[in-house]
């Protein structure tokens, strides 16, 4: 079931595509956003002529948090734009209906989402909605409890140089590393794909393709977001990175999902778990022919 809700915010228009191909599946219009919410010619490069900025999800109860953003992002001297985040815990049950498929968790996925997973789902997807409404090339996608390396200010000049077509580049993995494949060399970086791609979403960059694709297939979801991420082919997306990352994570953002809701605490089923990495799996190995 798709979302109905309109949003007098964030109004869904038409967008340039640039990055990957876009999908073949055709976007559908949903708005799910009022849950929350003379002299010389200067030559300019083509980074300078893209249109992006980073995106910085963020709780208006965290408050704190946004300013520790704040320095680190007048530091790094890029442009930047707060998303505010979806608290999960004043969702009500029929919002939750709207955007959450607990049938197809039941069936596909080892736990039904906390709270607190879900309203981190819903904050991004504000977030990729942001790109198309704003009609920018892309976005830099930041949770607002990272630490920036000093050469995340060199992001957008580098992203520019990716001469293959990607949906979304991972720029952070807060969890498990995963074995990955060198592309191309870049500026102190090395461009690569992945055998799976990394858990997190702490830091990635998102394309107009990608936010597109996404925003055609979810809502409704049943992972979180960090794990449906992974599924490029199921997605059709096309998934890169960039290290080393110039992103890490204190991993207090967690603290603030299991807050409103501990997953660990959600009944497990073991035996979905095992299909679950199964399929992650031949999805990753079709990703790659």
């Amino acid at each position: 079931m798709r979302s109905t809700f309109s949003s007098p915010k964030l109004n869904y228009m038409k967008w340039p595509i640039v990055g990957s191909r876009p999908s073949k599946r055709r976007s559908k219009q949903f708005n799910f956003l009022s849950l929350f919410i003379g002299g010389k010619k200067e030559v300019l490069s083509v980074a300078d002529t893209m249109k992006w900025k980073v995106l910085v999800i963020n709780l208006e109860r965290s408050p704190q948090r946004w300013h520790a953003m704040v320095e680190q992002l007048e530091a790094s001297g890029l442009p930047y734009e707060r998303v505010e985040a979806v608290a999960g815990d004043t969702l009500t049950a029929e919002q939750i209906a709207q955007v959450f498929d607990s049938k197809a968790a039941r069936h596909n996925y080892h736990y039904q989402l906390s709270r607190g997973e879900i309203g981190c789902y819903l904050s991004h997807l504000k977030a990729w909605q942001t790109i198309l409404n704003q009609q920018l090339d892309y976005a830099i996608v930041l949770e607002d409890d990272v630490v920036l390396d000093a050469k995340f200010r060199l992001l957008p000049k580098v992203i520019v140089q990716c001469d293959e077509a990607w949906d979304l580049i991972k720029i952070a993995a807060p969890f498990k590393q995963q074995k990955s494949y060198v592309l191309n060399q870049l500026d102190g970086f090395r461009s690569v794909r992945f055998k799976k791609p990394p858990m997190g979403a702490c830091g990635h960059v998102v394309s107009a393709a990608g936010a597109a694709k996404l925003l055609a297939q979810r809502p409704p979801f049943f992972r979180p977001v960090d794990v449906d991420l992974q599924w490029q082919t199921e997605l059709g997306l096309v998934v890169r990175g960039l290290m080393p990352f110039p992103v890490d994570n204190s991993h207090q953002h967690g603290s603030d999902i299991f807050a409103m809701g501990d997953r660990r605490k959600q009944p497990q089923r073991p035996l979905l778990r095992v299909k679950h990495q199964l399929m992650l799996y031949w999805d990753s190995l079709r990703a790659r022919w």
